[in-house]
């Protein structure tokens, strides 16, 4: 299905409650239209720091006298920035049919690379027929749904508690994806799973908040040898980048399944979701991405000039893992496991995060929620730094992230946190950094 039919289908699914009577006069209208803006304003401070490559860079790639490449952080020091504005428009008719568009108009973080890439982006573009109940909700029996279009992966977590992104989620499912998915409830609490997508391609990002540069435009001007990068590489991590396309494309298709169980208490006051998933599709030869040259699945992993320096074999790319999210009263957790094989290239990524909320009514002040994340990242294999430009993508990792939300009235809240890495590369690095977001919802 092409963009213009998304276009087309939600148009009419949002324009249609316009003709219906006034819901204020009318109590039996089914329709429900919302919407909410959200903007985020951020302060980053990035530990500065570099690792010199071994890998042969052309002359002309390097700043005027330099004799080598370097993975280095994006953009190191102390930075305020204007980092998100997005809008999210939501229609539905009872439980039965529902729609989503929700795009930015800024949003920094999702930039990769950071200073090329899309600045205007649809997020979420779905529709859905039949009813899916999200979080905790339990339908009254056994149900059924369909939803197409571009919406998040089956196991992402609900609810955040941090700003950061820790390495497993990072990796993994950070990114919607373009995909038909179908599911219901066996009873109430079962559910499943059947998703067919266009599949994340696979490329690589800096695990703090900006994605770093890499292969931008700049260094392929041929008037413009010795280019200044604006921003640096990163110490990137293989991870499922942005879909580009909200059309489905029939090559390397991805086929997904899950299996669910979830249980509230008859008071809400408690509740868990635990999911087991599985995907599996074949690499493309190559994927093009906005705002590089460099390009995406298996042409990011032969690297630059075919030269190899990843010990893959075949095509495959295959996950199976479990999430599970619990609320206790006040306590939110988190955690999920996923295993990835990536052309015979293994790896697994663990992620723990755990937050409590205090209610707090002091003035405007409403809530104070520390949290807590621990992830890692562990990989099966080793490269050749000589003849691969990102030797950061086998170096096993673990990152905390430590933070608190302080929740305000008028849906404002201001997240403080702080992420440490500890990586095992060839020498010590620091590159933690500082991350204070004020967000407000309208």
């Amino acid at each position: 299905m092409s963009f213009g039919n998304y276009a087309s289908l939600l148009l009419f699914a949002f324009c249609t409650p316009l003709l219906a009577q006034d819901p204020a006069t009318s109590p039996e209208n089914p329709w429900n239209l919302r919407h909410r803006v959200e903007i985020r304003v951020n302060y980053r401070d990035s530990e500065a720091e570099r690792f010199q490559l071994r890998f042969p860079f052309p002359p002309s790639f390097l700043p005027p006298g330099q004799r080598f490449g370097f993975l280095e952080t994006p953009d190191p020091g102390s930075r305020a920035e204007l980092s998100v504005v997005n809008l999210q428009l939501d229609a539905d008719y009872g439980k039965w049919f529902g729609a989503r568009a929700r795009f930015h108009l800024v949003d920094k973080h999702r930039y990769n690379p950071t200073s090329s890439d899309r600045r205007v982006d649809f997020d979420e573009l779905f529709i859905r027929v039949g009813q899916k109940p999200e979080m905790f909700d339990r339908p009254d029996g056994t149900s059924f749904f369909a939803q197409i279009g571009k919406a998040p992966k089956m196991e992402r977590q609900p609810l955040r508690l941090l700003e950061s992104y820790g390495l497993a989620s990072n990796a993994f499912n950070r990114f919607e994806d373009t995909q038909l998915l179908v599911g219901g409830t066996a009873g109430r609490s079962f559910y499943w799973r059947l998703q067919v997508a266009n599949g994340n391609p696979l490329f690589f990002r800096d695990p703090n908040a900006l994605a770093g540069d890499n292969g931008t435009p700049r260094f392929r001007q041929p008037d413009n040898p010795n280019p200044v990068p604006e921003l640096g590489s990163g110490f990137p991590i293989l991870y499922n980048a942005e879909t580009e396309s909200l059309a489905f494309e029939a090559e390397h298709l991805q086929f997904g399944q899950a299996l669910g169980f979830r249980w509230q208490s008859a008071d809400a006051s408690r509740g868990f979701d635990a999911i087991v998933f599985h995907y599996k599709r074949e690499l493309a030869d190559a994927v093009d991405l906005t705002g590089t040259f460099y390009r995406g699945d298996l042409k990011l992993l032969n690297g630059p000039f075919n030269l190899g320096g990843l010990p893959i074999s075949g095509r495959n790319k295959e996950e199976s893992g479990a999430r599970i999210f619990a609320e206790w009263s006040g306590l939110t957790a988190i955690a999920q496991v996923t295993l990835q094989d990536i052309a015979d290239l293994g790896r697994i990524g663990i992620e723990l995060e755990a937050g409590y909320r205090f209610a707090w009514k002091l003035g405007p002040l409403v809530s104070i929620q520390p949290a807590l994340r621990y992830s890692q990242l562990e990989n099966d294999f080793v490269g050749n730094a000589a003849i691969y430009p990102a030797p950061s993508v086998w170096w096993d990792w673990q990152k905390i992230d430590a933070g608190i939300r302080i929740g305000f009235e008028r849906n404002i809240d201001l997240t403080i946190e702080r992420a440490m890495h500890d990586v095992e590369a060839p020498r010590e690095l620091n590159i933690d950094e500082t991350l204070v977001t004020f967000r407000w919802r309208i």
